[in-house]
C-alpha cells in the first residue's frame, strides 16, 4: 500500500482530478459494483473532498469523462503514481481486472510517460499486494 501525504503534495484541483479519474477506471466495464464505489467514497474521504467536489466525482459513474483528458490534469510525478496506484486499485475492487480496465491502465501509463514494462510490473505488484492482503486477513479470520 502507498502512503502518501496526498493532501500536502498536490493541489486541491489535482485531488478532484485523481478522484475523477479513478471513478471513470471504475466504469470501465461498463458497471460499477458497490465494491467499486465504495472504493471511491473511501478515497474521497482520504483526501477530504468538499460536497461539490464529490458531486463531480459522483457523475463520473453515470457519464464518465475521457481518461486521458482527466489524467492530463494531474501534474505532480507523486500525484501521478498516487493515481495509477489508485486506479489499479479501483479496477480491482471487484477481485478481478477486465480487458476494458487494463487497457484503460495501460492508456493511463502513456500519458504519464511510464515505461510500460514498469507499468505492466507495477500492476502486476499491486495485484500480488492485495492478493497476499486478502490472504493474510482469511488467515486473521481462521485463527
Amino acid at each position: 500500500m502507498l502512503d502518501f501525504p496526498i493532501g500536502e503534495l498536490i493541489t486541491p484541483e489535482e485531488q478532484v482530478a485523481v478522484a475523477r479519474a479513478v471513478a471513470i477506471m471504475a466504469s470501465r466495464d461498463n458497471q460499477v459494483s458497490d465494491s467499486e464505489r465504495h472504493f471511491v467514497e473511501e478515497l474521497m474521504g482520504q483526501m477530504m473532498l468538499l460536497p461539490e467536489e464529490r458531486d463531480q466525482v459522483r457523475k463520473e459513474f453515470s457519464d464518465p469523462a475521457d481518461l486521458n483528458a482527466v489524467a492530463h490534469e494531474v501534474k505532480h510525478r507523486e500525484a501521478r503514481i498516487f493515481l495509477y496506484y489508485q486506479a489499479v486499485c479501483a479496477a480491482m475492487a471487484d477481485n478481478k481486472l477486465v480487458e476494458g480496465e487494463l487497457e484503460a491502465l495501460l492508456e493511463l501509463s502513456k500519458v504519464f510517460q511510464f515505461d510500460p514494462e514498469i507499468a505492466k510490473r507495477f500492476i502486476r505488484w499491486v495485484q500480488d499486494s492485495l492478493e497476499l492482503r486478502e490472504r493474510g486477513q482469511q488467515v486473521l479470520v481462521e485463527m
